[in-house]
């Protein structure tokens, strides 16, 4: 089973991407912020990560930035999810798709289907 990594400061939104990617198939595990989601990321060890960009503390660039410099996670597809249009680049470091809130629900399945395909069972990032 794919495990994914979500990350937003707003409740409502982690509980109801977790509820559907739950419901899809998918082992989810949630944070609330940045620094939660790089500390919890060794013992997680995600198929895929959604970081919201706009969050308190550490922001969704920061955390990409942090997560790509971890070798074991340098190549982990990373959505970036955010009511604004993100920069082209974050510092540098790319991501592998982008949700603009409110999304849809086939819009959420869909990138996670084409980045994390329930197929190929892995066993996080190592593969």
């Amino acid at each position: 089973m794919k495990t994914i990594l979500v990350v937003d400061d707003e409740f409502d939104i982690v509980e109801a991407v977790k509820a559907i990617l739950e419901e899809d198939g998918y082992r989810v595990h949630a944070c609330g912020n940045g620094s939660e989601a790089l500390r919890c990321l060794k013992e997680v060890k995600p198929d895929l990560a959604i970081l919201d960009i706009m969050m308190p503390r550490l922001n969704g660039y920061e955390t990409l930035k942090a997560l790509r410099q971890q070798p074991a996670f340098a190549q982990l597809p990373v959505i970036l999810m955010s009511a604004i249009v993100p920069e082209v680049t974050a510092g540098g470091y790319s991501w592998n798709g982008f949700l603009k809130k409110p999304f849809s629900l086939q819009s959420l399945l869909d990138q996670v289907h084409r980045l994390a395909p329930k197929a190929a069972d892995g066993d996080g990032a190592t593969g």
